[in-house]
């Protein structure tokens, strides 16, 4: 299967793209995972291997992922294609749901939270022990702003952090921001810094 990816070509000069993880197990669909270490499905797994192929030939300088093991793997992978190593940032990592984290979001409505108050209200409610949308927006921007300029730089990230990146960037409110997370295996091209995202 080819993976959607945006047609950009990164430009001369610094880059940053970011890529969310391939598929994960198809038995978490319903379910609220955002920090949780969650398992690649078995299409997930084959998917690494193109996908990983297709980032290499960018030959990027630095790599980075989320910690997460669903990052990692891409990211290892296309390491071991440029005999480089990936290295780790967390603020890149997704969303934090606190005590609603492997639960079903039927439960979590059911159980009486109102899940829309993370978009509506973005500076001010979270779910139990987790964070809120700005305070993800806050660690994501930090971590681009603190970017070489001069980097051709992969991420291999969540939908929740590059949809906000993408979203600060292009001056689109929060409630915008789940319409810009991109597809599984999928890539956003940023450059570095103070321009708007392409892809």
């Amino acid at each position: 299967m080819t993976p959607p990816t945006s047609n950009e070509r990164p430009t001369v000069g610094g880059w940053l793209l970011m890529v969310r993880h391939t598929a994960v197990d198809p038995a978490l669909k319903g379910v609220c995972y955002g920090a949780s270490d969650v398992a690649l499905s078995a299409d997930g797994l084959a998917h690494v291997d193109l996908v990983a192929d297709q980032l290499a030939e960018r030959s990027p300088s630095i790599i980075i992922h989320s910690g997460l093991s669903r990052s990692r793997t891409l990211a290892e992978a296309v390491a071991a294609r440029l005999g480089s190593q990936a290295c780790v940032d967390p603020r890149i990592a997704e969303f934090n749901f606190g005590e609603w984290e492997l639960r079903r979001w039927g439960e979590i409505f059911l159980a009486g939270h109102d899940i829309a108050r993370l978009i509506h209200e973005p500076d001010r409610y979270s779910a139990p022990g987790g964070e809120t949308v700005f305070a993800m927006r806050d660690r994501v921007q930090a971590w681009y702003e603190e970017l070489p300029s001069d980097g051709r730089i992969l991420a291999v990230s969540h939908g929740g952090p590059i949809s906000t990146l993408r979203g600060v960037l292009g001056d689109v409110p929060p409630h915008g921001w789940p319409r810009l997370v991109p597809d599984y295996g999928e890539h956003v091209l940023f450059p570095l810094h103070d321009a708007s995202p392409s892809g």
